[in-house]
């Protein structure tokens, strides 16, 4: 576990009515550490309640952790997990009735799996409580909580608490009796004294070695074998194979499910997708799974893998690779191990607040145009799967685009004539694809398990593997079964939704020098092309940075933009999906003429791949921003052997948030979501997650469908903020 910084003795408060409620705080001993469950000790904490009221419990903390409260009412304890304010605080609302004495002790863990430990240790009464009715003249002290819950001999180690300098303690409010002093440390027992179950009792995670092989080439048609391998040990590489390695923190007392996503590539028959399997003891050899593959056609495979251990579903780790696939009648001989291939890998461990969101898992493995789809929905403590297959995901993918073209071509047609009935007509026709979206993809419990928390959903994280070009914003959820109808409208895009792709940064603070700052808007030669408001999105930024941006004239200038480095990027214009040689994306400078499209006046993403090469996002020395204000430069085009698209690039290149467009916008509802979301951004402070949706709110009240148009990559915690101030944050 990494060092922080010590604990402050005020960063546990209470926030209440203080004629209704008296308050005492105890701070842990200074020298406070986690136990062997990764769980640490903060605060003691005792309510008494003259009135009926509510307390806010509040820690200034860090988002590497979870944050929870032990309460302990009428005898019996029940654990009460904090959830995020913003600015780094966490906070719990807790009932206090009149005559009511409480007790809290106030807990963090920088693992999810440690507060679930300690869920089910608290469920399981194993806290060393009795059911005694408390004593009402005197409250009694603090339960002890045992040893073999919290540990003992608490020392260094701060659960990513704020460094506040403590000020003076002031004197306790009044109260019915005094309060017991803190908890004591007790010593640690040994860990042979605990027997892991392998359920949600949990154990000391642990670091162990995780590598993924393939060999260095491989024939369409002809099976070859993908080796997992976990081991407490360093791995050795095996000679002649396309290899990457990590290290990740896993339970030992859990199972792990090691899951494959290709692209490329088709499991043989009999291999499944997900093994799960245990972490090896010390000194015994490693975990060695083996999938059998096929390569589809020429090209090249990628392969993701994943390792989680169930009912979290953020990965533990990412490992992704990619091999030479080569005809079956071509001269393989001479292959050495030195020969050219590509293996990336990353650890995929996002701060612990975001496993905490409610979040959608899409991992998808494509092979000769069928898609493969498992779904997996988890809010708050549910979890529910559903998998589903796609003959051919280029056409079901298209046939959603085609019929949103629809959709906004009618509305075009009537709005002069009739704006509400436009809109109204255009909200039920994307409302209808995509409640049967929903009902294709999702299945019954998925459906079931969103619709039910429909209305207390927000900050939605979407976790792929690589299916980035269905318009997931579109989808809107469905009732199943007896579930009540709502005629309110709960578009995915609505509900907060971002995108995380495996393997990319997620940074939570994006640092804005004004003088890195790249804003474009085209001048296009070609009128016809002409977009009135773009200029508005230019300006919009120059204002809140009290400056104007630098620009770039052509690919040339834009080229040399990129590689001199750039913290914020916006370009307001022209983008496509080139049909012709070289396919791809594209977005036209100002020359650009579609009479003489000669590539010299566009930028593609073949282009931003070779300018923004992949970065090993283990380490990223900057996660910049990227807002590509036009037309589908904010959808992939999924191949057979591989991804396409701006989003992409840009984000393997290091790229912290990226926000593009999925289809065709109005060019004055895009400067009003633009103009919004900066405004909120940089000129309020609002997180990312907040400023898109006032953006989309905004948008969503002009009647178009740009409002979900816009694809979000990022955390929806990030922030915008003066580089000045970023340079003393958390860039990870």
């Amino acid at each position: 576990m990494a060092r922080v910084p010590d604990v402050p003795h005020d960063a546990v408060d209470v926030d209440a009515d203080a004629d209704a409620l008296d308050v005492r705080v105890d701070p842990a001993p200074s020298d406070v550490e986690p136990n062997e469950f990764g769980v640490t000790l903060l605060a003691d904490v005792v309510l008494h309640g003259r009135s009926d009221t509510v307390a806010r419990l509040r820690v200034q903390g860090s988002d590497d952790f979870h944050y929870a409260a032990i309460v302990v009412r009428g005898g019996i304890a029940e654990l009460v997990h904090f959830e995020a304010l913003g600015a780094d605080r966490y906070g719990a609302r807790i009932a206090v009735g009149r005559g009511e004495t409480l007790h809290l002790t106030v807990v963090a863990s920088d693992f999810e799996t440690g507060i679930a430990w300690l869920e089910h240790q608290v469920a399981q009464g194993g806290m060393g409580m009795g059911g005694e009715p408390e004593a009402a003249a005197e409250p009694p002290p603090p339960p002890r909580i045992p040893d073999v819950v919290l540990g003992g001999g608490f020392g260094g180690r701060s659960p990513g608490l704020a460094p506040v300098a403590p000020p003076p303690a002031p004197a306790p409010p009044p109260m019915p009796g005094p309060a017991p002093p803190p908890v004591a440390a007790g010593p640690v027992p040994p860990p042979e004294a605990v027997t892991p179950s392998g359920g949600l009792d949990g154990a000391a995670p642990v670091p162990a070695f995780v590598d993924a092989e393939v060999p260095a080439r491989v024939v369409e048609g002809v099976e070859f074998d993908a080796i997992v391998r976990l081991s407490l040990a360093d791995l050795a590489p095996t000679a002649g194979a396309a290899r990457k390695k990590a290290t990740a923190l896993f339970d030992p007392s859990r199972e792990i499910e090691v899951a494959m996503q290709l692209r490329g590539l088709a499991f043989a028959d009999g291999t499944p997708s997900i093994i799960s399997t245990m972490l090896p003891t010390k000194g015994s050899e490693p975990r060695r799974l083996v999938f059998a593959l096929i390569p589809d056609g020429p090209g090249r495979g990628h392969i993701t893998v994943t390792f989680t251990q169930p009912p979290i579903v953020t990965p533990l780790a990412v490992l992704a690779l990619s091999t030479p696939i080569v005809a079956a009648d071509d001269d393989v001989e001479g292959i050495g191990a030195d020969d050219p291939r590509t293996a990336v890998a990353s650890v995929a461990a996002p701060p612990r607040s975001i496993a905490d969101l409610p979040t959608l898992v899409i991992d998808e493995s494509m092979s000769r145009g069928a898609s493969e789809l498992l779904v997996t929905a988890k809010i708050g403590r549910t979890v529910v799967k559903h998998s589903v297959r796609l003959p051919d995901k280029s056409a079901y993918v298209e046939g959603i685009y085609s019929e949103l073209s629809a959709v906004r071509k009618t509305f075009l047609e009537s709005v002069e004539d009739d704006p509400d009935e436009a809109a109204d007509t255009a909200r039920r026709g994307v409302r209808t694809l995509g409640a049967r979206v929903a009902t294709e993809l999702l299945g019954d419990e998925v459906n079931a398990l969103l619709w039910s928390r429909r209305r207390r959903t927000s900050q939605l994280v979407l976790q792929t593997s690589g299916e980035l070009d269905i318009p997931w914003e579109i989808v809107h959820l469905v009732p199943v079964g007896r579930q009540r109808p709502d005629p309110e409208r709960y578009f995915l895009g609505d509900l907060g939704l971002t995108r995380w792709m495996y393997g990319t940064p997620r940074p939570t603070v994006i640092p804005v020098d004004p003088t890195r700052v790249v804003a474009i808007a085209p001048d296009y030669v070609d009128h016809s092309l002409d977009l009135p408001r773009a200029r508005e999105e230019i300006e919009t930024i120059g204002d809140l940075l009290a400056g104007p941006p630098r620009s770039a004239a052509d690919p040339i200038e834009f080229r040399q933009a990129i590689q001199d480095g750039f913290d914020l990027l916006h370009f307001a214009g022209h983008g496509r999906w080139r049909d012709i040689a070289p396919l791809g994306q594209e977005i036209a400078f100002a020359a650009f003429s579609a009479d003489h499209d000669d590539g010299s006046a566009s930028y593609t993403d073949s282009d931003a791949r070779r300018d923004l090469p992949e970065l090993d996002t283990a380490a990223p020395t900057s996660t910049p921003f990227v807002f590509l204000s036009a037309c589908d430069v904010g959808r992939l085009r999924s191949g057979a052997t591989g991804l396409g698209g701006f989003a992409e690039v840009f984000l393997r290149g290091g790229v912290g948030v990226f926000i593009g467009c999925s289809w065709a916008v109005r060019d004055d509802v895009t400067a009003l979501f633009v103009r919004t979301f900066y405004q909120r951004t940089l000129g309020e402070n609002a997180t990312v997650g907040e400023a898109v949706l006032a953006a989309r709110r905004a948008a969503r009240e002009a009647g178009d469908l740009t409002s979900l148009a816009f694809t979000v990559f990022a955390d929806p915690r990030a922030r915008l903020v003066p580089r000045a101030a970023a340079d003393g944050g958390d860039h990870s």
